[in-house]
């Protein structure tokens, strides 16, 4: 299992790459985090933010290349950050849930 971190400038595409995780089953839950602060040097020098928007999930590790594959073709246009790690322990509960989700 991994924790998918999905990572955008786009809230708009992150409630809706949130919805096509659930009606995918690529997910069982999904978190998002809206409107965090994310620091970056600007060219000038200068430190600014801009709000940004992370989609978590834990899912198949089988299924990371699949879940890339479809929002790349769903949003075209945004240049979503991904980030994975590896879960070696759940509880026999969510372990169940997850082993449920759809194959690649």
């Amino acid at each position: 299992m991994i924790l998918f971190n999905l990572l955008t400038l786009n809230g708009q595409h992150a409630r809706e790459a949130t919805n096509l995780l659930l009606l995918e089953h690529l997910a069982t839950d999904v978190f998002v985090d809206d409107a965090i602060a994310n620091y970056r040097l600007n060219a000038d020098g200068t430190v600014g933010t801009e709000p940004l928007y992370r989609v978590i999930f834990l899912t198949k590790a089988l299924l990371c290349r699949h879940i890339e594959d479809l929002l790349s073709k769903a949003f075209p246009d945004n240049d979503f950050r991904v980030y994975t790690t590896a879960v070696p322990h759940v509880n026999d509960a969510e372990a169940e849930r997850i082993r449920g989700l759809r194959l690649a």
